[in-house]
């Protein structure tokens, strides 16, 4: 209990926002810094390149729409909500991270950059392997399981090395989860519309069967939560497990299946107007060259 109201009370102190100010630090240097200097030194480039030139203003848009966002998640209070006090706020800072923040933050970075950053042999065999479909689904899905344990909620709650590693997970699993759908992965081979839809609605359903346990679970999982929760807002911690379950499946759907739709609506416009709904790039047929050359000289 004196842990409990420790925590309780620090949770309502507003506290530097550190995290926040490390995640800003590190994607300003990676957009504003490594972006056009990977410019630069692309073929018939001068030597000094401006982001502008480089980058849409619609990327760029995206990019500090999920580099903000992912900056509030590891500030007060989101953080210490998530780490201390609620499984409600600790799924939602999850899924705001792996599904909005992420794809935010990939919609915005050139796609020329990807095939730069991944044109190494082993780099391009490496992704190719951690973006195939099944494989990311079952990434996806048991990082999203394993987050739930209680020995993982707890650990991150009293070790902040093991909050960090965790929130690095959560990335990562997102960032590998959004390739396939997005259509960012280098190369041709690419899911098609109807292969895209199919894969968002596999990533909203396989991960369904935890937050089900919590819905229906009739006892605290969350020895962390259980007695600070009620401290901050007054609710048990079984109510908390159950809108955690509940509202994290609303938007897991919510956001899943909107961008499913939006894909299935732009691709009938395209094909209405003559286009191709799967355009691929030039980017993407020099690759394959690069893997068939590679192939046919081992």
């Amino acid at each position: 209990m004196v842990l409990g109201t420790v925590v309780g009370e620090a949770v309502l102190r507003i506290t530097p926002p550190y995290g926040g100010v490390i995640v800003v630090v590190l994607g300003g240097l990676f957009y504003f810094r490594l972006v056009p200097r990977v410019a630069s030194r692309l073929g018939n480039s001068p030597d000094r390149v401006r982001l502008r030139d480089v980058v849409s203003p619609r990327q760029r848009k995206q990019f500090l729409a999920g580099l903000v966002i992912l900056a509030l998640m590891e500030s007060w209070p989101s953080l210490e909500l998530a780490r201390y006090v609620s499984s409600l706020a600790y799924l939602t800072h999850t899924m705001v991270i792996e599904l909005v923040a992420v794809p935010l933050l990939l919609l915005g970075t050139p796609n020329w950059l990807w095939h730069k950053l991944t044109e190494t042999p082993f780099v391009d065999a490496l992704v190719s392997l951690l973006t195939s479909p099944i494989l990311t689904t079952i990434l996806y899905s048991t990082v999203f399981t394993l987050s739930m344990l209680a020995i993982i909620v707890q650990a991150q709650a009293t070790s902040l090395v093991v909050y960090v590693y965790l929130q690095v997970v959560f990335v990562i699993a997102g960032v590998l989860m959004w390739i396939p759908a997005l259509r960012l992965n280098p190369g041709t081979r690419k899911l098609s519309t109807g292969g895209r839809v199919f894969y968002l609605f596999a990533q909203s359903l396989l991960p369904s069967f935890p937050a089900i346990v919590l819905i229906f679970a009739h006892h605290s999982f969350y020895p962390i939560f259980a007695t600070n929760v009620h401290l901050i807002f007054g609710i048990s911690e079984i109510a908390d497990q159950q809108l955690a379950g509940g509202i994290s499946k609303v938007i897991d759907f919510g956001i899943l299946w909107t961008v499913a739709i939006a894909i299935m609506n732009r691709a009938q416009k395209q094909e209405d107007l003559g286009a191709d709904p799967e355009p691929i790039t030039w980017l993407d047929v020099e690759r394959e060259f690069k893997r068939a050359h590679k192939g046919t000289s081992t």
